[in-house]
């Protein structure tokens, strides 16, 4: 069962949280620097196997392009981490850049979260939700849909230029219903 957590207690919990994802991070970073040092002196991907093993799940794939970036190793999902003996290993980069910071850059662009696919995915969901049923909050499809619109005529090419003024807000409703 969850504790909820109200007022000061829950804005202290979030701020040793931050504390503790920071120290996470740092503890992460010198175990995997020390690991792919490892495997440069030994040629041995055990300790680099071993801490993706043990890392959260949804923090290792982060750590594997890390690992396969800067390190002499390979990746796949059958048989884990591999030596790679014509492979470089940039031990510079991999002190200075650690695996919480890292974002391996593809084509120019970097990889990661991009917003406006983002929006544009969560209107075809809920236009998908909308279709089979399913209650869909009237004002966060009427946002989204706009967003949508926008970013759909932007990448045409067509940029529009829109004014919040039309975009009705959670809390203007909520105001309105207060009133």
């Amino acid at each position: 069962m969850i504790k909820v957590l109200k007022g000061k207690t829950l804005k202290n919990a979030i701020a040793g949280y931050g504390k503790a994802v920071a120290t996470f991070s740092q503890k992460t970073h010198q175990l995997a620097y020390s690991a792919i040092v490892h495997l440069e002196e030994h040629n041995c991907t055990s300790h680099v196997q071993a801490l993706y093993d043990a890392t959260p799940i949804n923090y290792r794939s982060t750590l594997r392009r890390w690992f396969t970036n800067f390190g002499k190793c390979n990746f796949s999902d059958e048989s884990g981490f591999a030596y790679s003996k014509g492979k470089a290993s940039d031990l510079a980069t991999a002190l200075r850049v650690s695996p919480a910071e890292y974002v391996k850059e593809s084509n120019g662009k970097k990889q990661g979260f991009d917003p406006e696919k983002r929006a544009i995915s969560l209107y075809e969901a809920c236009v998908k939700a909308k279709s089979e049923g399913m209650a869909i909050d009237s004002v966060l499809f009427r946002n989204l849909e706009a967003i949508a619109k926008h970013l759909t005529k932007a990448e045409s090419g067509n940029v529009v230029e829109m004014k919040s003024k039309g975009l009705p807000s959670v809390t203007g409703k909520a105001k309105k219903k207060a009133a």
